[in-house]
């Protein structure tokens, strides 16, 4: 049996579509008062006309699969429409560049998209007898070290990229500060200290609280950082 490639075969496929529609068919008066096509047929019937093969073809996906491509159309032209608000609206892109929390047995993982830190953050509130030792602020975050007359450290720092806690030696629970999330790690062993993980939106900015002192100065200290 002889091969017809696909581009034959729609060229036949049309031309008997054509000669059959021309035979035992009324004239295009009588049509018109007897047949009214709907809107819908029209439109198959040209799509047949203009590829009848790509017509079959779909004919016979299975619904699901046709449900499935509905979607993903559906779904690209909301990224499309998502990207263009992004790129013009900063409040659009704080709410979807989020972070990326991993919680593994001995530590918790943090990510955000690395990005330049422009913002000068503030410290509204320090706890008593701790002097500034460090600061250092550049492009990549800030790293801050407070210190008092018996050694205490209280480390803050803002960054962004990948963040490690380690969650093995503290309890764990989750809040809000100041509208902005927070996670807290209470230690549970001495040698550990506290540390409150903080997520700002707006900058898409992890700020850490790392200290010894008792939690309700820590979060004394996330209330008031602008």
């Amino acid at each position: 049996m002889k091969h017809i490639d696909d581009a034959v075969f729609d060229e036949l496929l049309t031309a008997a579509l054509y000669r059959a529609s021309e035979l035992d068919m009324p004239s295009d008066d009588e049509l018109e008062q007897s047949v009214h096509p709907s809107l819908q047929f029209q439109r198959k019937m040209n799509a047949l006309l203009r590829s009848p093969q790509r017509y079959v073809r779909n004919r016979r996906r299975p619904i699901p699969f046709k449900v499935i491509r509905a979607a993903a159309a559906v779904f690209i032209a909301f990224m499309v429409l998502l990207g263009s608000a992004m790129a013009v609206s900063p409040t659009v892109r704080a709410a979807v560049v989020d972070f990326v929390r991993s919680w593994f047995e001995d530590r918790t993982e943090y990510w955000t998209p690395e990005q330049d830190m422009e913002h000068e953050w503030t410290f509204g509130y320090i706890p008593d007898g701790f002097e500034l030792i460090v600061r250092q602020d550049d492009e990549m975050g800030s790293f801050i070290v407070y210190q008092n007359s018996d050694s205490v450290t209280t480390v803050i720092t803002v960054s962004s990229g990948r963040l490690i806690i380690d969650n093995e030696h503290s309890d764990f629970y989750q809040t809000i500060i100041n509208g902005r999330n927070a996670d807290i790690y209470e230690s549970t062993d001495p040698l550990y200290p506290n540390n409150i993980v903080i997520f700002d939106e707006t900058f898409g900015s992890f700020i850490t609280i790392t200290s010894e002192l008792d939690l309700a100065e820590l979060i004394k200290i996330a209330e008031n950082i602008e």
